[in-house]
């Protein structure tokens, strides 16, 4: 068996980019929300069995990855004011237990996110626009940790094996904003480097050059009070750290945080170009 990951991309997490919470886009909005619309169909044409899902908004412990388990993934913005607007998808329980086996392999650890956890917006956002595109496979959600950088890309790599020794039709997303401080507006307030750790992100995306990701200095990271940097690197694990038909879609500043619409590896049919 050998399909595992067809499709590896990092989505943003913002709700204010579904129309139903922040209302109709405003000009500066609408080529982020169209390319996160054009992605999120490509990956329903694709219809892969599962995709797997980074967030770095889930259950978190310093020293081990947590992971959802439980028959059922769910959550609603009820948060935001639309208890009705809400996501359900089948959770691949065989593909958790082979990750499960693959961490414990490189004696990595686990910690199980209990059934009937609700998803946080970091894996809502994403599934909403996979929901109204269409998609109804079933999927895997992903926490992070406080580990160091190489964990976070060895963390990956146990995902795309465990993707191809089930020989799953698999997407993976890493959930990421960027910077929280590119602006008066920012909810983290002003920092005048913060552009940098985009700046950062961006070009190697851009690139193709996904060591220099884990490069990025961690007091750099923390100014710009990022929330996606880990989920991007376990995505570069699981892409086996080589880009494959890489592109950026989209990168916006919008009220002063910093999102991005990417693809470290593409192993889709060529005529599924976004």
């Amino acid at each position: 068996m050998s399909v595992g990951i067809l499709l590896n991309v990092i989505v943003p997490h913002a709700p204010v980019l579904i129309s139903a919470l922040g209302g109709e886009p405003t000009p500066e909005v609408v080529p982020l929300v169209s390319a996160i619309g054009r992605l999120a169909q490509k990956i329903a044409r694709l219809n892969p069995e599962t995709v797997i899902l980074a967030t770095p908004h889930a259950p978190i412990a310093v020293d081990a990855f947590g992971l959802h388990v439980g028959d059922v993934l769910r959550g609603s913005f009820a948060h935001y004011g639309h208890p009705t607007l809400s996501v359900r998808f089948e959770n691949d329980l065989a593909l958790v237990d082979e990750i499960v086996s693959e961490v414990f392999e490189q004696r990595m650890k686990i910690f199980e996110i209990p059934e009937g956890t609700p998803l946080d917006h970091g894996a809502l956002v994403p599934f909403y626009f996979l929901w109204e595109a269409g998609w109804r496979g079933r999927a895997v959600v992903l926490g992070s940790s406080y580990l160091p950088d190489r964990d976070h890309i060895g963390y990956g790599r146990c995902v795309e094996r465990a993707a191809r020794a089930l020989g799953r039709r698999v997407v993976f997303i890493g959930s990421a904003n960027l910077s929280h401080r590119l602006s008066a507006l920012a909810p983290s307030g002003y920092h005048p480097r913060a552009h940098e750790f985009d700046r950062e992100i961006v070009a190697s995306l851009e690139d193709g050059d996904f060591a220099r990701l884990a490069r990025i200095a961690p007091e750099l990271r923390a100014l710009a009070v990022e929330c996606g940097h880990r989920p991007i690197l376990i995505a570069v694990g699981a892409a086996g750290e080589m880009p494959v038909r890489h592109r950026i879609l989209s990168y916006a500043s919008l009220f002063g945080v910093g999102y991005v619409v990417a693809i470290l590896a593409d192993h889709s049919p060529e005529d599924q170009v976004p």
